[in-house]
């Protein structure tokens, strides 16, 4: 399984828009809504959209969040050690944001609604977890031909149908993007639907990404638990990214049958509290920052 993706990105969060031809600027036209709500921006945010719309908007990482740092799980197809992870997290008493896609929602309602009533953040990870960009073949981030701004408006609607019909609630309004594909025009398509993508925290060459997803021994970027955590807990050495208001990717499930996050959660919990860092959800890491959001509407938009 690989859900991750591998382009260097800044930190932070980017407020860049674009027409529907990728090119910067103005977006072309004012998104609708999802969940029945537009994101709003703290005013320091909010004063860079006057002349950038915000429908491009990626979060990276939240600069002035203080202490914390957002544990987010995709969940694309695999459940394999999912429950084991979700009641390791209940037992400590901690919530994270869970990127699943729409068939992890069908799939496994079960999951999904009991890490609702854990209290996770449930997010928006695309109905089929398609590859929305070029950067496979070519190394950039140029929009894929099939992928058009119905097609991708369908996937999210789809996953936030499927979300809703697991938990008994819409998801929240954010949304990754499948292997980390994603650019300014993307975006835009998403943000009409009242959506703010997700990111997790990049360096130069480098990622706040466990690197769970790697599942063939013996390959360059395989790693076993203690690797693994040691990985997330020397990121900010190694690259001089803070860990404070970063984001931190893994995966709610995968087919490695030693299950390396269970043995690394609890390793990077315990140092982390020893540092006095706090994980949290995306809504709470953006909260910490001063970035509110508006509470969400009842019921999901109907599809386009």
């Amino acid at each position: 399984m690989r859900c991750a993706g591998e382009g260097a990105r800044a930190t932070g969060i980017d407020t860049r828009a674009t027409d529907d031809g990728g090119h910067v600027g103005r977006a072309t036209r004012p998104p609708t809504t999802y969940n029945g709500a537009m994101i709003l921006l703290a005013p320091a945010v909010a004063a860079l959209l006057l002349t950038a719309a915000p429908a491009a908007v990626n979060i990276a990482s939240v600069p002035g969040a203080g202490p914390y740092f957002a544990l987010t799980f995709d969940a694309h197809v695999e459940a394999n050690g999912a429950a084991q992870l979700l009641a390791l997290l209940r037992e400590r008493h901690l919530h994270a944001t869970i990127f699943a896609t729409g068939r992890f929602a069908e799939t496994f309602p079960d999951l999904l609604r009991q890490a609702a009533a854990d209290g996770h953040e449930i997010g928006n990870h695309t109905f089929t977890h398609p590859h929305l960009t070029t950067w496979a073949a070519n190394h950039r981030h140029d929009t894929r031909p099939e992928i058009i701004r119905a097609r991708l408006q369908e996937e999210l609607l789809r996953t936030a149908a499927a979300i809703q019909a697991a938990i008994g609630r819409p998801p929240s309004r954010f949304w990754r993007a499948p292997y980390g594909e994603h650019n300014p025009t993307i975006r835009a398509w998403a943000a009409e639907l009242g959506l703010v993508h997700v990111d997790w925290t990049h360096a130069d060459h480098d990622a706040l990404d466990a690197l769970d997803w790697v599942e063939t021994p013996g390959t360059r970027r395989y790693l076993g638990p203690e690797a693994m955590a040691r990985r997330l807990l020397n990121f900010e050495a190694t690259t001089g990214v803070p860990l404070a208001g970063s984001i931190m990717l893994m995966h709610l499930g995968n087919s490695r049958p030693d299950l390396p996050l269970l043995e690394a959660m609890p390793l990077v919990l315990d140092e982390t509290d020893l540092r006095g860092m706090h994980p949290v959800t995306i809504g709470e890491l953006l909260a910490h920052g001063g970035v509110p959001l508006p509470p969400a509407a009842a019921q999901p938009p109907a599809r386009p």
